[in-house]
């Protein structure tokens, strides 16, 4: 029998709490991303999202897998210790190459923005992935239009440009980033 280690169900970091979302929670995850709906303007990927989206993406993350998996596949919750629900985080392992954790999406209310929350999930993720997998980066894109979203990652290390890339959503033109940050050994 292989034994492996997964990803936690909950963890909790200094004043957060994560966990997994039950599939009855699918709205409560649409309703943070819809939440930053004026983040449209510059980021094509903030667009109405199909409630089934949401449950596919918990569904997606309830399979047992192993960090060591390529592209395996985690969403979790984030809570103050008090219970208020601020945001949620998704992870892939081994994505898009071997020993870098992807973060495709960090999606904090509104309200709990510019608090500190997100600097603390940011830390406590990279932190949570290092103790279960061998992780040397941490990856993801941000839209260079997003300029709040691009400053709160290169404020955080994200300073490798890898990929600088023009799409075009909804005729019209947006500027795909993929920034890493490389991780101490």
């Amino acid at each position: 029998m292989r034994k492996f280690l997964v990803l936690d169900k909950n963890w909790q970091s200094e004043n957060l709490v994560f966990s997994n979302f039950s599939i009855e929670e699918a709205q409560l995850a649409k309703s943070i991303f819809d939440s930053n709906h004026s983040v449209k303007e510059v980021d094509p990927t903030f667009r109405e999202w199909p409630l089934e989206e949401y449950e596919s993406l918990i569904r997606k993350s309830e399979q047992t897998q192993s960090p060591k998996d390529d592209g395996a596949f985690y969403l979790r919750k984030i809570t103050t210790k008090n219970g208020e629900v601020i945001g949620y985080v998704q992870l892939e392992f081994n994505a898009p190459v071997q020993e870098t954790l992807w973060l495709p999406m960090l999606c904090i209310l509104p309200k709990y923005q510019k608090m500190g929350w997100g600097s603390e999930v940011v830390d406590s993720v990279t932190a949570k992935a290092c103790s279960v997998a061998a992780i040397k980066r941490v990856g993801l894109n941000v839209y260079a239009e997003n300029i709040k979203a691009f400053k709160f990652w290169f404020k955080h290390g994200f300073t490798q440009i890898r990929l600088f890339e023009p799409e075009v959503e909804f005729d019209r033109e947006y500027n795909c980033l993929v920034l890493y940050r490389e991780l101490g050994t």
